[in-house]
């Protein structure tokens, strides 16, 4: 059976998130699919072209976990749907840690790296003015919510020994994010 564009895009997928960017060459794919390299010529022009197509589909998964929560009908429900999505993707295997490594060596990743990090802190950002939260309040907490579930993935991608689970974490991020701010006293 003849391979697809977008089995080529899995198994690039796969190697990206186990091994990096770099170990994303045309030999070892064909290699793993059992093809000459001819079949990955058919589909893609170059590995350029390989890498360019798992950038578009790691950033239309950050539209897609803010379309799917944009079902829901109220602020809350949509925050708990994005942090349930969330959930699921932790348990797949995803070359997020990987592309963010490629942005610091190429400043046009760089540049796409940010966009998908400002859709989705924008997009939580305005989950929490919608709760009720300030502008600044809701810019806050988003950045800071933003901050600890990357550092989450960082921990979990990296630590094997790390057991907080994601459903434990994002409870605890969901209660700490929808809580409200206690005014300092000086």
């Amino acid at each position: 059976m003849a391979l697809t564009k977008a089995d080529w895009i899995n198994a690039g997928w796969l190697l990206m998130a186990n091994e990096g960017v770099a170990a994303v060459k045309v030999e070892v794919l064909a290699r793993k699919l059992e093809v000459s390299r001819g079949s990955f010529y058919w589909h893609f022009k170059n590995r350029r072209e390989l890498l360019e197509e798992i950038l578009k589909r790691w950033e239309s998964e950050t539209l897609w976990l803010i379309e799917e929560s944009q079902k829901e009908t109220t602020p809350e429900t949509r925050l708990v749907k994005l942090f349930a999505l969330g959930e699921e993707l932790c348990d797949l295997p995803d070359p997020e840690t990987a592309i963010l490594t490629w942005a610091n060596q190429e400043p046009a990743i760089q540049e796409r790296v940010r966009i998908v990090e400002t859709k989705r802190v924008n997009y939580l950002n305005q989950l929490l003015q919608d709760y009720g939260f300030n502008e600044i309040e809701a810019r806050h907490k988003a950045e800071i919510g933003y901050f600890a579930f990357m550092g989450f993935w960082e921990r979990s991608e990296r630590d094997k020994k790390f057991d907080l689970s994601m459903k434990d974490f994002g409870k605890f991020l969901l209660d700490l994010l929808l809580s409200p701010i206690k005014e300092r006293k000086n």
